[in-house]
């Protein structure tokens, strides 16, 4: 049993725990989706830095429960917070990382869309393209992520069947669509209409 006063404490300990733990989690979701976007070297380094945060609030935590010891069960609280905080984080850098993979080809798509019709009617490929393929009513403009050799694209597709594929995190894709364009297809994110982003293996 604790009283006012050692809530009052507790509750002054918490709060700006709480608050760093949720700016951990939430700006490291915002860090992991700019290095993406900027290298692929640049998310071990991230990755690392974040890790020494989390270590740096979990040792704080450790410190301050056993300063606290005296309260009983709630002093643990504050070292518990950075454990919690983990799904949490993991859930966010997901999805960080999901649409930092995105972003680039519906920022390109939006910004020369005309570009890319005139493309699907024989005109040349827009700047920053690799290469076209096209297979049947599909047509894919590749980049090519050149650290890991996996290849991504903007894809048209006037059926849509490239949106089943859903294996971002292993997830299967149907059999017609994984070889469509001679590399098996990872996943997709619709951008726009008939256009979608795709990663492929």
């Amino acid at each position: 049993m604790i009283d006012g006063r050692q809530g009052a404490t507790l509750a002054a300990t918490l709060r700006p725990r709480l608050r760093l733990a949720t700016a951990w989690v939430t700006g490291g979701a915002a860090v992991l989706f700019v290095a993406n976007l900027l290298s692929y070297w640049a998310i071990p380094v991230v990755t690392a830095l974040l890790a020494l945060c989390w270590l740096a609030l979990w040792i704080d935590g450790l410190v301050r429960s056993w300063q606290l010891r005296a309260t009983g069960l709630p002093a643990s609280l504050p070292a518990f917070l950075p454990l919690i905080a983990l799904p949490f984080a993991a859930f966010c850098a997901n999805h960080a990382l999901y649409w930092s993979h995105v972003a680039p080809s519906w920022w390109r798509l939006r910004s020369e869309q005309g570009s890319f019709d005139r493309a699907l009617a024989g005109g040349p490929i827009p700047k920053g393209v690799a290469d076209v393929v096209r297979s049947g009513p599909r047509m894919v403009f590749r980049t090519v992520n050149g650290v890991s050799g996996n290849r991504a694209g903007i894809v048209y597709d006037p059926t849509d069947r490239m949106a089943t594929a859903r294996g971002w995190n292993g997830g299967p894709v149907a059999a017609d669509i994984r070889n469509v364009f001679g590399n098996s297809t990872i996943w997709c994110q619709r951008l726009d209409s008939h256009w979608f982003h795709c990663q492929f293996g």
